[in-house]
């Protein structure tokens, strides 16, 4: 049932009036709605909030009117880079009385592994103000191999090649910019070349043995995995506005231990340059 649309000419706008306690909210949404986005040739189903700011004088936000925002925009699918910048956008026009916007799409992206597939999960964020910041996030398994235990196997019995433990770890790349979104595969890549091996998702004995061998034979620390993940990033992107932010951060599932092990570090391009050219 509809109630009848000369009702909204009688009914109070209660979002429109004065709020008790006249304090600006930064951010006042929908989230969780679903959208579908096309990516690298894949139509997916997604996962978007939606928000605005809200002024000090104003109760609530039309959050119909955010909704459609992004509804409009994702019929038909579009890639999630534009659908973010547009959306965005397309808030602040809708909702004129909010001075910034964003909007964030979360999915599993696919990534072509050999014979099959495999996913890593993807956040794309854009923030309208007087600028637009656009925002990526990228989390992808790999495995670490423990150098600390190779080393005391190997002095017990020499070995050409030590035996160790291994865990799957999570590798975060978080990229903000004022440049266009990074390309999520790549960062996916970087956090993979950084780690000990890659996973993979479809593997027969001999996949499986060599990825062990390539594990042992790179073995390195989560401290480790987070500097080599800054090293491959400034090869690939350091043509990346200087005020660029990173996070690279790594969550190691550990197997001999009951607890997980984290490092990380965040950082501005142009401080990790400096950083790096004053050793």
């Amino acid at each position: 049932m509809r109630l009848p649309e000369e009702l909204l000419e009688r009914a109070r706008d209660i979002h429109s009036e004065a709020p008790s306690h006249r304090i600006k909210l930064d951010r006042v949404g929908s989230f969780g709605l679903k959208v579908p986005v096309e990516f690298k040739g894949f139509l997916l189903l997604a996962e978007a909030d939606v928000w605005v700011s809200l002024p000090e004088g104003r109760r609530g936000v039309d959050l119909s009117r955010q909704v459609e925002a992004i509804y409009e925009l994702s019929n038909p699918p579009k890639d999630p880079f534009s659908l973010c910048r547009e959306a965005a956008i397309s808030l602040l026009e809708k909702l004129n009385y909010a001075d910034s916007s964003g909007v964030s799409i979360r999915f599993d992206a696919p990534l072509q592994d050999g014979e099959s597939l495999k996913y890593y999960g993807v956040e794309i964020s854009s923030i309208a103000s007087d600028e637009i910041i656009n925002k990526i996030r990228v989390e992808i398994l790999g495995m670490t191999a423990c150098p600390c235990t190779a080393e005391l196997i190997r002095a017990y019995k020499s070995s050409e090649i030590a035996a160790t433990h291994t865990q799957r770890s999570l590798g975060i790349l978080e990229v903000s910019t004022k440049a266009e979104h990074p390309d999520p595969d790549k960062l996916a890549s970087i956090i993979e070349r950084a780690m000990s091996s890659p996973l993979r998702t479809y593997t027969k004995r001999p996949d499986e043995g060599g990825l062990v061998i390539q594990s042992l034979s790179n073995a390195r620390l989560a401290e480790d995995v987070v500097r080599e993940m800054i090293h491959l990033f400034l090869e690939e992107f350091g043509h990346l506005p200087e005020d660029t932010r990173i996070l690279a951060a790594v969550r190691s599932m550990e197997s001999v231990h009951m607890h997980d092990i984290y490092a990380e570090r965040s950082f501005r391009l142009d401080e990790i340059r400096k950083e790096i050219s004053s050793h």
